[in-house]
């Protein structure tokens, strides 16, 4: 996934997913929760080095971001090799 694709409702949808607070999120991708407070209220996108880092906390968790038809990208969890 571009890091530049996640989105601060994918954001919250993915912490949601993971039963995840702010806080939480903000320990496992080791940035400030107020940067991801402010990403989510929609005050700022994180610097690249940031997002990169909430990008990967959630794939690490078991997120993945798919692409969906009209080229927007959506969130599911990973789903398991047979």
């Amino acid at each position: 996934m571009r890091n530049d694709l996640l989105t601060m409702e994918q954001c919250r949808g993915a912490r949601a997913m993971l039963g995840w607070s702010q806080a939480e999120l903000a320990k496992v991708a080791n940035v400030s929760r107020q940067t991801i407070a402010d990403f989510e209220r929609g005050a700022h996108v994180p610097i690249a080095n940031n997002l990169a880092s909430i990008v990967s906390a959630f794939e690490r968790a078991g997120i993945e971001f798919i692409p969906e038809n009209g080229g927007g990208v959506g969130i599911r969890f990973k789903r398991s090799s047979p």
